[in-house]
């Protein structure tokens, strides 16, 4: 029956987000398939296009009750959650419940990390916990790569961590979690590119590299020399983004994010969060899903993408 659920949601989702296209008016189903929670907006680092490390909203982790409460009112229809938005979600005293909670409830659960905290014991409470896959950022191969844009983090630590949780799979006999190492390419580690293809190699397809395109707001220093890693192009001496906005976003339609306070937001562009549509712990979730506000934000969408801001840095 939870099946069932779930892929008519999907299948619901999809069929009224091409409708919404064509007719250019949003129709929206109770749930979103997909959704991002955030278990803290506290980090460690500070790294330099990061909104954490600049912006003063006071820290804070998301309460277990609430959690509790929020997973078992949607995932017989939500079964995708992106365990992480702003902040480290391992500085959750207790992450590992957070992600067996929700396994339980038969969700696929996916955290991104900084690794910065994955020694040998993390790595098994996160084998334990069940997750489903985890990514590590490894935006460099050396420390005077890694450090320009991880303000103060260590890459032994992120390379420890990788070997970690590949030992602790095979010493607890686990598949899970699957481990993606995400590679911020910029200016400084791009020649490094070739190094940490070899070195992923050698883990014999135990971990997989995920090469991606930096988000930047202010120091566009960081923009690779090959432009094959460049997210924006130059227009009249202004740096603009360099795939074409269409007025279409299938994110608005299949999910959204939830901050550790209960704020809910369109999208994980929203990083300071400016477009709060409600609150989880004042209104129930499908009626936020469906609100005038949110309905017209995909408006807005469906008429001028160009003019919402969070849009000018999305991959989509």
């Amino acid at each position: 029956m939870l099946f069932i659920l779930r892929v008519l949601n999907f299948v619901e989702t999809l069929f009224l987000y091409k409708l919404s296209l064509i007719i250019k008016k949003p129709l929206i189903t109770n749930y979103p398939f997909s959704i991002h929670i955030e278990p803290t907006n506290a980090c460690m680092l500070k790294c330099i296009e990061c909104p954490v490390s600049k912006n003063e909203q006071k820290k804070g982790t998301i309460n277990i009750q609430n959690y509790e409460k929020f997973i078992k009112s949607v995932y017989k229809r939500t079964f995708y959650l992106n365990l992480y938005f702003q902040g480290e979600p391992l500085l959750h005293p207790q992450i590992d419940y957070l992600i067996s909670f929700a396994r339980k409830h038969k969700m696929i659960v996916v955290l991104s990390t900084n690794a910065q905290l994955i020694n040998n014991e993390m790595a098994i409470k996160i084998i334990k916990s069940k997750l489903s896959k985890i990514i590590i950022s490894m935006d460099g191969f050396s420390q005077k790569t890694y450090e320009k844009y991880r303000v103060g983090g260590s890459i032994d630590k992120v390379k420890e961590a990788i070997l970690n949780i590949v030992n602790n799979k095979k010493a607890l006999k686990s598949k899970k979690p699957k481990i993606i190492v995400q590679f911020l390419v910029n200016r400084y580690n791009e020649h490094e590119i070739i190094e940490i293809k070899q070195w992923i190699k050698s883990f014999k397809n135990k971990v997989k590299l995920k090469l991606k395109t930096m988000q930047i707001y202010n120091d566009f220093n960081f923009l690779p020399e090959n432009e094959k890693y460049r997210r924006y192009i130059k227009i009249n001496d202004k740096w603009e983004r360099k795939k074409k906005l269409k007025n279409k976003c299938f994110r608005l339609w299949s999910d959204c994010v939830v901050t550790h306070d209960g704020n809910v937001l369109p999208c994980c562009f929203d990083k300071n969060s400016k477009y709060i549509m409600g609150n989880i712990l004042k209104q129930d979730f499908s009626q936020i899903w469906k609100s005038k506000e949110f309905i017209n934000f995909r408006k807005n969408i469906l008429k001028n993408r160009k003019n919402v801001d969070i849009c000018l840095n999305c991959t989509e």
